[in-house]
C-alpha cells in the first residue's frame, strides 16, 4: 500500500535542498566536497583495481591520505573563505547601485579575513569606477551646456576597464551621430 504522505514528503525534500543551494555556506561546501570528491573517488577506483602493495596502490593510498588531509585542512579555512565571498557579494551590488563608497567601506572589511590582495584589487577597482562615475556626470553637464569638445576630452579620461567605460562609448556614440 502506498503511503499518501509520499509525494509531500518528496516535494517537501527538493524544496529543502533548493533553499539550502541558494544559501551561500552550503554552495561553498559543496563546491569543496566536489571538487576533492572526485579525485578521492578515483584513487579509490586506482586502489581497488590493484594488488594490495603494488607500487600503483601504494601511490593511490598516498593520493587518498593527501586528498582527505586537504579536505579537512579546507574545512578549516571554510569560514573565512564565506565570509570573503559574502564580502565580496555585498561589495559588487553595492558597486552596481552606484554606492561607491559603501562598496569601499565594504571592501575594506576585507582585512580582516586576511585578503589583503583581494581588497586592494577590489579597492582600485571601486575607485576606478567612482571616478569614472564622476567623469561621465562631468562629461554630460559639458555636453547639456553644449561644450561637445571638452565632454569629448573628459569621456577619453574615463578608466577603460570600467562599467563607466561603456556608459563613456556610448556616450561618443551619441555625440558623434
Amino acid at each position: 500500500m502506498s503511503d499518501p504522505r509520499g509525494p509531500l514528503i518528496r516535494v517537501g525534500s527538493v524544496i529543502i535542498i533548493v533553499a539550502l543551494l541558494l544559501y551561500l555556506p552550503t554552495r561553498e561546501f559543496l563546491k569543496m566536497t566536489f571538487m576533492l570528491g572526485i579525485p578521492f573517488v578515483l584513487f579509490l577506483v586506482l586502489m581497488k583495481k590493484n594488488y594490495k602493495y603494488s607500487p600503483l596502490w601504494t601511490l593511490s593510498i598516498l593520493g587518498l591520505v593527501l586528498t582527505a588531509g586537504f579536505y579537512f585542512y579546507s574545512l578549516t579555512t571554510l569560514p573565512d573563505r564565506i565570509e570573503t565571498r559574502r564580502i565580496i557579494m555585498e561589495g559588487e551590488r553595492l558597486l552596481a547601485d552606484e554606492k561607491y563608497d559603501e562598496a569601499i567601506a565594504n571592501y575594506r572589511k576585507l582585512e580582516q579575513t586576511g585578503e589583503i590582495d583581494k581588497m586592494n584589487d577590489r579597492l582600485s577597482r571601486a575607485e576606478a569606477e567612482k571616478e569614472g562615475n564622476r567623469l561621465i556626470q562631468e562629461a554630460n553637464e559639458w555636453i547639456a551646456a553644449g561644450d561637445n569638445e571638452k565632454a569629448r576630452e573628459i569621456l577619453e579620461e574615463v578608466p577603460a576597464e570600467t562599467w563607466a567605460a561603456q556608459e563613456a562609448a556610448e556616450l561618443m556614440r551619441a555625440m558623434n551621430q
